[in-house]
């Protein structure tokens, strides 16, 4: 296990990260939670996803969401903590952000990133003290920050990145698309996150299935090495000669300045 949290302390230092990388995973049945993992309920609280998330990265904190924590409805339905007795969840999605205002028509139920099966426990910790293999790892950084995830996985892969980018229901985005299409994923934190969770307006998210994780972490100390561009954060050019406005000079003159 401690060699998962050195992970998550190489990331935040590597990156300067202001929020700790989150490692999320996803649990069917009953099981014992982490010692300190703490439930929303039982501080007599429901929480959205991504205030849950906002606990784990700014907080510190394990959190365990079940289905008696959470406030959300399109997110439970999404990630299968609650289930619709009328129609699929899916549909009930689609539903949802037509009377909500978010959508002018019902979408089709395939555009929905929607776990495929019911979990009952979505359990987040700070990676660097993680107590389980997370299936997911989730990292908000401004954009400088994560196009070095982005050099990464380029560098060991040869493949982009892709974007899920919908603007609402990020959560999906950032914790259902890498662990449903097994592959990493950019993504920019909605309406939900910057409204009940803290987000700041110049944050984006990177996350990924926790196996590619190492590759990921090579490849971005050693993307643009040859040429000096590997390094965080960016090195500017200054290696130039500016050019102030011809008044400048002219005033000089003027003023007898030598």
């Amino acid at each position: 296990m401690e060699a998962i949290r050195e992970k998550g302390r190489e990331l935040q230092n590597f990156l300067r990260l202001k929020s700790r990388p989150v490692g999320v995973s996803f649990f069917e049945g009953e099981r014992d939670l982490p010692p300190k993992a703490r439930r929303p309920r039982d501080r007599g609280l429901t929480l959205t996803i991504c205030q849950a998330m906002t606990w784990a990265r700014i907080y510190g904190w394990t959190v365990a969401m079940e289905k008696e924590d959470n406030l959300c409805i399109p997110a439970g339905l999404a990630f299968g903590l609650l289930k619709s007795t009328k129609m699929s969840n899916a549909q009930a999605l689609s539903r949802y952000m037509v009377e909500a205002g978010w959508s002018s028509s019902l979408e089709d139920p395939q555009n929905w990133l929607i776990m495929e099966k019911p979990y009952k426990t979505i359990l987040m910790e700070p990676l660097e003290r993680a107590t389980v293999e997370p299936h997911v790892v989730v990292v908000y950084g401004d954009p400088s920050q994560i196009v070095k995830l982005i050099h990464g996985y380029g560098y060991t892969t040869g493949k982009k990145v892709k974007a899920q980018l919908s603007g609402r229901m990020a959560c999906c985005e950032y914790l259902i698309a890498p662990f449903v299409l097994n592959e990493p994923v950019v993504s920019i934190p909605g309406t939900g996150d910057r409204v009940f969770s803290g987000t700041q307006d110049t944050t984006i998210c990177f996350s990924l299935p926790f196996p590619m994780l190492n590759g990921v972490l090579e490849g971005m100390k050693t993307a643009g090495k040859k040429i000096g561009g590997n390094r965080y954060p960016f090195t500017p050019y200054m290696l130039h000669q500016a050019q102030f406005p011809p008044l400048y000079e002219e005033l000089a003159k003027e003023l007898g300045i030598e």
